[in-house]
């Protein structure tokens, strides 16, 4: 009930009850972010694009590529609207409004699906995937099929589980280098609010708090926090290097961008827009993985200009230590590491 209020009080916030925002005829003033009238007697669908990092970043770029295809492929009946940086919403508070009915385009990791459906968390797990192109074994899976149906159950429909955000590193300040689980003890870092990413933290032998991404840098800067862990684009985004000298190449997730919508709010699409919103967020997770493989050694360069040593780690070390976090993630069902390993490398 508490977190339906919340949501309601969001909603009204911002503006973005399904019944008044999900779709316009009118005439009313538009702001700068909003859609131009449409014809008379046309109506215009809006969705407002959500994620909490820059929208700079390559792969909050493809997203918005994709949001200029979608409008160009519905004749400017279904646009996407751009609120990069948490401005709409963290990614908690977005998954929320668009269960509780909101024109809201999430994107993010895949551990906030958990909140609704607990397995999900798993696909923020240490070194599940080796590589970006075993998504599709996962998508395609009659274990994902279950997932999708369950957050359906939760208001939330899930359009890819395929975008790439990148292979998640460790940025630290503590003026060593760290090549080795044994390296980080006594090394504070911070983690998302995900019962899998914290196990994972602690079970390489760092100190763990959780943070908002919006306060990494000045915990940094202040000495609050020791290091975090990110793809290096969003390391470098935030300049995250002024406050941090080192990054060790752990690699320990090839991080999943998620990409999810009010259930709602799609079935009250017509089925035109339905399949084009579909097929594109489909084919623009295709260009995400193209897109974000191919500039990983472009922000290697660029942030070693920036003054950035960068650390060969021992990976079998880190997986070996890492491994024991799936048991520790109480909420999995038993025997999950094993379903999704067969599923991937079976």
């Amino acid at each position: 009930m508490k977190k339906k209020l919340i949501s309601m009080m969001l909603c009204a916030a911002i503006g973005l009850s399904f019944a008044g925002c999900g779709s316009t005829n009118d005439t009313t003033e538009s702001s700068d972010k909003e859609s131009q009238e449409p014809a008379e007697d046309d109506t215009v669908y809006e969705l407002k694009m959500s994620y909490t990092i820059a929208g700079t970043e390559t792969i909050a770029e493809v997203a918005q590529e994709m949001a200029a295809s979608i409008e160009e492929k519905t004749d400017g009946h279904l646009i996407l609207q751009n609120y990069p940086n948490g401005e709409l919403a963290n990614d908690t508070d977005a998954l929320e409004l668009a269960a509780n009915g909101s024109n809201v385009i999430t994107f993010g990791t895949p551990d906030f699906l958990a909140a609704y459906v607990p397995d999900l968390g798993i696909l923020d797990g240490p070194y599940l995937f080796s590589d970006p192109s075993e998504f599709k074994k996962l998508e395609t899976s009659d274990w994902f099929e279950e997932q999708k149906a369950a957050l359906e159950d939760n208001g939330i429909k899930n359009l890819s589980m395929g975008w790439y955000f990148g292979p998640r590193h460790i940025i630290h300040n503590t003026e060593k280098e760290i090549s080795t689980p044994d390296d980080l003890t006594d090394v504070r870092l911070r983690s998302a609010s995900s019962t899998m990413r914290v196990a994972m933290l602690e079970a390489m032998g760092a100190t763990v708090t959780q943070m908002a991404w919006t306060e990494v840098y000045s915990a940094l800067n202040q000495g609050v926090m020791d290091g975090c862990e990110a793809p290096l684009s969003t390391m470098y985004n935030p300049k995250l290097y002024e406050v941090c000298s080192d990054i060790s190449l752990t690699g320990h997730i090839e991080a999943i961008w998620s990409v999810n919508i009010s259930k709602d709010f799609f079935d009250s699409l017509p089925e035109e827009y339905q399949q084009v919103l579909v097929e594109e967020v489909n084919a623009y997770a295709e260009k995400s993985i193209e897109a974000v493989q191919e500039e990983q050694e472009t922000w290697q360069t660029t942030l070693e200009g920036e003054g950035v040593r960068f650390t060969e780690v021992d990976k079998d070390a880190f997986k070996e230590a890492t491994n024991p976090a799936y048991d520790k993630v109480t909420d999995l069902t038993p025997g999950l590491y094993d379903t999704l390993d067969k599923i991937i490398n079976g």
